[in-house]
Order: C-alpha cells, then sequence, then structure tokens
C-alpha cells in the first residue's frame, strides 16, 4: 500500500514537471484602442444633445474573431502566441467611436444602445482588411450616415487605403492595423455634417 502512493506520487511530480517544461510562453493580449494619457474634460451635455449612433462595424467573417492573422498570399495565417482581446469588429467600433466622440465633445456619441432614437446612425462596412507577411496593409471600407429625419440626405462615401509597416512581431501588427483603422475613423468624421 505504502509503494503504491508511493509511486502515485513520484508518477504525479513526473508528469507537473513534463507539463511545466513543454509549458508555451505566456499568451498576448492586444487591443486596438490605447487609453489616453491626457485628462480631458467633456463639457456637460445638454437634455437637446445631438446623438450619433456608431453601429458595429461589419467585417469579413474570417476576420471577425479574436485571432491574429497575417495574409500571407491565399493563406491566412494566425498567430500562435497572441490574440485581441476582444472579437475584431468590436474593437474596431470601439477606436472609431472613440475618435470620433473626441471631435464631437458637445454631442453625444456612443456604440451602446440608446434610450431614445439617434439624431444620425453611422454604419461601416469593411470589405477588406488585410496585413500581408512583407508589412502591407489594404483597407477598402464604405459607410453611411443615416439621420432621422427623412427630409434630411443620408451620406455615402468609401475608402481605400494602404500603408506599410514591420510586421515582425503581433505588436507590430496590433500598431499597424490600429494606424488603419484611426485613418478610416478620421474619413468617417469627415462625412458627419458639422451642424446637424
Amino acid at each position: 500500500m505504502m509503494f503504491s502512493a508511493r509511486r502515485l506520487a513520484l508518477t504525479a511530480l513526473t508528469a507537473c514537471a513534463l507539463l511545466s517544461a513543454c509549458a508555451s510562453p505566456p499568451l498576448r493580449l492586444y487591443t486596438l484602442g490605447m487609453p489616453s494619457d491626457q485628462e480631458v474634460r467633456q463639457p456637460h451635455l445638454s437634455s437637446r444633445a445631438t446623438t450619433i449612433q456608431i453601429s458595429r462595424v461589419v467585417i469579413p467573417d474570417y476576420l471577425d474573431s479574436q485571432d491574429m492573422v497575417l495574409r500571407n498570399g491565399e493563406e491566412i495565417v494566425r498567430s500562435p502566441k497572441s490574440r485581441w482581446v476582444t472579437r475584431l469588429s468590436l474593437g474596431m467600433t470601439d477606436l472609431i467611436t472613440n475618435e470620433i466622440a473626441n471631435s464631437h465633445p458637445n454631442e453625444l456619441i456612443t456604440d451602446q444602445p440608446l434610450v431614445d432614437v439617434a439624431t444620425l446612425r453611422v454604419q461601416v462596412n469593411i470589405s477588406r482588411f488585410d496585413v500581408d507577411a512583407n508589412g502591407q496593409a489594404v483597407l477598402d471600407a464604405n459607410w453611411a450616415v443615416l439621420p432621422q429625419d427623412p427630409n434630411k440626405p443620408l451620406i455615402r462615401d468609401r475608402a481605400h487605403l494602404t500603408a506599410s509597416g514591420s510586421v515582425a512581431t503581433d505588436s507590430d501588427v496590433a500598431t499597424l492595423m490600429r494606424h488603419m483603422t484611426l485613418q478610416l475613423a478620421d474619413r468617417v468624421n469627415m462625412s458627419i455634417p458639422p451642424h446637424i
């Protein structure tokens, strides 16, 4: 009885040692957005403040996950050691919303549900967002700004954005994708009428 207990303990210790020796490096999690170091004072919103609702960004299915991927020709290569902290469509929506909100401090810009109908709704559709193994990035998108008032015009636009940068690390890939998303946010923001 004593021998089998000792043997069982030795087997368990050996298994633990083998598992720790085979352990992979810790998983790294990335976001597109980074918190600002500056404290921004936002004015109090009036009860008549314009509300702009940013709908969840639509992206191709193969990208809408937590996987960080690079394109290698026809092959999509998933990073074995890094992930987005949330689905890419949610991260992009959050970053675009925050960038537009920074430009409109007197208006309520949100990607969260509202209790009433928004003055404007913005829908962004991305048909391509690829970063290849050579560091070339391409983002193709179209968007619409839909007013609540049917008598006001619907605004539509599109963009083809390109950039290049290092993809030596997953951090580099995240930085390049953040840069592209910020460019898109600036383009979308230019489509929002100044006096709603």
